[in-house]
């Protein structure tokens, strides 16, 4: 598509009608070469055919479709209507609608479109499914990097037994990160690289650019996929959020009390250390357990005659880490 702007030195119309076609090519999303044609005097404005400044042309017809038989030709200023006024602008809806009728179907000796087609829906576009298939796949592989610090919240709030498995998906963590990454970026690739090739200058089928609407579904695509892959450095929040520490009514007196301590070296983030007092807490002779994510270390007082230390180990272990205990541990 081609856009003339014909002007004479001096029009004060000459740049307001520059910009506002490039405004409305933008706003429809349509690519065109944008030319600006200096009529110089009376002889080259009979030659071009020009009735005053600024006179636009789409293709070589002029946006205001009267003008277009118009015989009269000359230097001079160029009159339009809009609405009950007279302005020096063509009205953006003129501008809009020969961009319109001159971005049709293509003539079939282009061979670009033998007929008129109905647009395709973007969704059924193949790039558009691939674009889907990795943002969506990003989510998953966020959601798969951050199940070491998901399941433990799980567990502590539904008291199922999945914070083994949330462990031993700690081990899989970088790699889930980094195909979160690679999926995340092609799909932020695929959809810019198919609005270039779509609007690319002297496509004949020209199409809009990306919505504003696609733009924020893929901004929101971008802050879940981070917000899942950082899940774990603020787990321990959320974790104490929504987990509730209960516990068991201990009916000896403080002195009957035994306190362990014992490390977890290898438990792997916050919400592994909440999840872990609750499971203390929800054992029978357990007055009070504290994990503590910082120094690996638990502090679990019980009752001796309701509870053992094999029991305590028990949970660490079942929960797939290693336990050890602190036997010169004092209060």
């Amino acid at each position: 598509m081609k856009v003339e702007i014909l002007y004479f030195e001096g029009c004060p119309n000459h740049v307001p009608a520059v910009e506002r076609v490039r405004e409305v090519l933008r706003e429809e999303g349509l690519a065109a070469d944008v030319v600006e044609v200096c009529v110089r005097d009376e002889a080259a404005a009979r030659a071009l055919g020009f009735p005053g400044s600024p006179t636009i042309r789409v293709d070589g017809l002029d946006v205001e479709p009267a003008a277009r038989s118009a015989k009269d030709f000359g230097m001079m200023c160029r009159v339009y209507t809009e609405g009950a006024r007279r302005v020096g602008l063509p009205p953006h809806e003129m501008i809009r609608q020969a961009l319109r009728e001159a971005a049709g179907p293509a003539p079939a000796a282009h061979g670009c479109c033998q007929a008129p087609v109905p647009a395709a829906p973007e969704s059924g576009h193949p790039g558009t499914s691939r674009k889907t298939l990795l943002l969506g796949g990003s989510v998953v592989a966020a959601i798969g990097a951050s199940l070491c610090c998901i399941l433990p919240v799980v567990a502590a709030v539904s008291g199922a037994g999945v914070l083994a498995a949330g462990a031993a998906f700690e081990r899989w963590r970088p790699w889930l990160l980094g195909v979160t990454g690679v999926l995340l970026a092609g799909g932020f690739l695929l959809a810019y690289r198919d609005h270039r090739k779509a609007c690319e200058r002297g496509s004949l089928c020209a199409t809009r650019s990306m919505s504003r609407w696609n733009i924020l579904a893929l901004a929101a695509v971008a802050l879940l996929v981070i917000g899942l892959a950082a899940f774990p450095y603020y787990s321990g929040t959320v974790a104490q959020t929504v987990i509730r520490h209960g516990g068991q009514t201990v009916t000896a007196g403080p002195a009957a009390l035994v306190t362990a301590a014992f490390r977890i070296p290898d438990m792997d983030c916050p919400a592994c250390a909440v999840s872990l007092s609750a499971g203390f807490r929800r054992l029978p002779g357990v007055a009070d357990a504290k994990v503590d994510y910082g120094t690996r270390r638990a502090v679990v007082t019980y009752d001796p005659a309701v509870q053992s230390p094999a029991a305590l180990e028990k949970v660490v272990t079942e929960a797939g880490f290693r336990f050890e205990s602190e036997p010169d541990f004092r209060e």
